[in-house]
């Protein structure tokens, strides 16, 4: 059985430790050691890294009660271990964190469910619906307990002590309990720091629904809030560098192009559409179902085929753009070949996909055999 060095203490970045047996998980090989400080993925909170040895310490997970020390080649012996400890202390923050904002929207009648502590964000899951969740009142009321720099208790509670504390959830396993006094009590097998001021300060990021009744609500704790609004910033300036504006015009800035875009997008439409007509026009000059290949693209080739059938004739129009054959059939209202049964068929030569209706349907395929698809498709109106 290995001693859990850090349950008792979090901090420990180094120690020394016997191999007392390898193991095999997933293919790679794992340590057990009579001691150790790494902490075994559980509880949403990641398992530790570092070294061991001479060999890499990738990942600790638990198995049948033991900890395994996955490495990337066996040890043996006495060795010297040593704790990524950057990456312990970054998941103290946000495991802690989690502890204070699940315990701020607990209070607001909205319990957490799930945790996840993940490479970039945190999420919890809450059982409450979304639309009755108040972010920032939860956020402001996590931080106020991390300001208050709390001391933060996690130990094993037993009998009549265990009994007077307000736990925010039944235990899974174990007796160890971290409490700050007044604001939380849950129980967690988790590393946790000394003071919630070690935390430094919560940041809600966003929430979405997240099944029936529930919500997701993803977060950020201590460093990492710094690195995001270095990365937000950096985002910041880029984009009002690029629409010459200063950061704090930037919303009206980004509201103005996508005001300009829309009218030139329109403009560009109406100007399409009166090409296509041109186009249609002198297409139709010979009777019959008018077959033809344009250039211009799809959204043209569409254009075309449209105005075509506006006009009281059948049109079988193919296009090629990004190196694929596009196919738009169009016929009038009315009884006439299905023009989704037309395109499967001139498809299949292509060897592509589409599909529509009686009036209308467009696809695309390869353009190889382009010749031989309109030529089937006219054969059979």
């Amino acid at each position: 059985m290995t001693d859990r060095l850090y349950l008792s203490d979090p901090y420990l970045k180094s120690f020394r430790a016997r191999v007392i047996g390898m193991r095999d998980l997933d293919g790679k090989p794992a340590a057990v050691l009579d001691r150790s400080a790494f902490y075994p993925e559980g509880g949403g909170q990641p398992g530790d890294r570092g070294t061991l040895g001479g060999a890499r310490v990738l990942d600790t997970q638990e198995r049948q009660g033991e900890v395994l020390h996955i490495v990337d080649q066996a040890v043996s012996g006495e060795v010297d271990a040593e704790i990524d400890w950057t990456r312990r202390f970054d998941h103290m923050q946000q495991h802690h964190g989690q502890h204070l904002l699940s315990a701020a929207f607990d209070k607001l009648e909205a319990p957490t469910v799930s945790f996840h502590l993940g490479d970039r964000t945190c999420t919890i899951d809450l059982d409450a619906p979304l639309g009755k969740l108040d972010l920032r009142q939860a956020e402001a009321m996590a931080n106020d307990s991390i300001w208050r720099d709390l001391p933060v208790i996690a130990r094993d509670f037993t009998g009549e002590e265990r009994s007077r504390l307000p736990l925010r959830k039944e235990p899974v396993k174990g007796d160890r309990v971290v409490v700050v006094e007044g604001v939380d009590a849950s129980p967690c097998g988790g590393t946790h720091p000394k003071r919630t001021g070690e935390v430094g300060c919560i940041a809600v990021l966003r929430a979405q629904r997240w099944g029936e009744g529930k919500a997701r609500i993803e977060f950020v704790c201590g460093n990492r809030v710094v690195k995001l609004l270095r990365e937000a910033n950096e985002t910041l300036l880029q984009a009002a560098d690029a629409l010459k504006a200063a950061p704090a015009d930037l919303a009206q800035a980004a509201a103005r192009v996508t005001s300009e875009s829309q009218a030139r997008r329109k403009s560009l439409e109406s100007l399409q559409t009166d090409l296509a007509k041109l186009e249609a026009a002198q297409l139709m000059t010979k009777p019959g179902p008018v077959v033809a290949k344009v250039e211009r693209g799809a959204a043209f080739a569409r254009a075309v085929a449209q105005a075509i059938s506006s006009q009281g004739r059948t049109a079988l129009i193919a296009s090629i753009e990004d190196g694929r054959a596009h196919l738009c059939f169009a016929r009038p209202k009315g009884e006439g070949p299905a023009m989704g049964t037309l395109l499967k068929e001139a498809l299949a030569i292509l060897g592509g996909k589409g599909g529509g209706g009686p009036e209308f349907a467009q696809g695309s395929g390869d353009p190889a055999r382009l010749d031989d698809a309109l030529a089937l498709a006219a054969g059979k109106i």
